[in-house]
């Protein structure tokens, strides 16, 4: 039970994975077993044979974050074109022949994070990948709210002070007033 706990722990619902491959073929068992692996990584995926369709689907997202694994074939043409979009937070290449992509994408593409044989080292990049994300989606909150984080702050230090009889909150309010007049 706990190895299904940390499974399921470990699936990350806030990203939607797209899966761009021209001979893409839903009934083929191989597919299925790698969507299956992937489903232990991510909640929602989205198989795609047309690079234009997905490419319009991805460019209707407001909020999202999308990760996108896509076959060496259609790698050349539409790189380039996700890479740019701000929707696409990684992208994969998924092919048979890794040196082929390797060094390509490595020189202009930073947001290609690896050339892949295989279905579970994808799914281990995609959790590293949604966790960095996770946290920029933090530091990116923290400097849009400073003021929430000051009354966070304020809030603490005044909790923690040692409150003597002779001194009350209306003392407080007294001396934040004389500060304020200095300010």
């Amino acid at each position: 039970k706990s190895q299904q706990r940390a499974e399921a722990q470990d699936l990350v619902q806030n990203f939607l994975l797209l899966w761009l491959d021209g001979n893409l073929d839903e009934s083929n068992e191989d597919f299925q077993n790698s969507i299956t692996e992937l489903r232990r990584t991510v909640d929602t995926i989205e198989p795609f044979r047309d690079a234009d369709k997905c490419l319009q689907y991805i460019s209707s997202f407001k909020n999202e974050k999308a990760f996108l694994i896509i076959s060496g074939t259609l790698t050349e043409n539409v790189v380039p074109l996700a890479h740019d979009m701000s929707q696409i937070y990684a992208i994969y290449i998924f092919c048979r022949k890794r040196s082929k992509y390797e060094q390509w994408a490595a020189k202009e593409f930073p947001k290609v994070r690896g050339v892949f044989t295989e279905i579970d080292p994808i799914c281990i990049s995609v959790r590293q990948a949604a966790r960095e994300c996770d946290d920029d989606a933090v530091v990116i909150t923290s400097e849009i709210e400073p003021s929430f984080m000051y009354t966070t702050l304020f809030k603490e230090i005044v909790l923690e002070i040692d409150f003597d009889e002779k001194k009350t909150v209306q003392d407080l309010a007294d001396y934040a007033r004389t500060q304020e007049a200095y300010a």
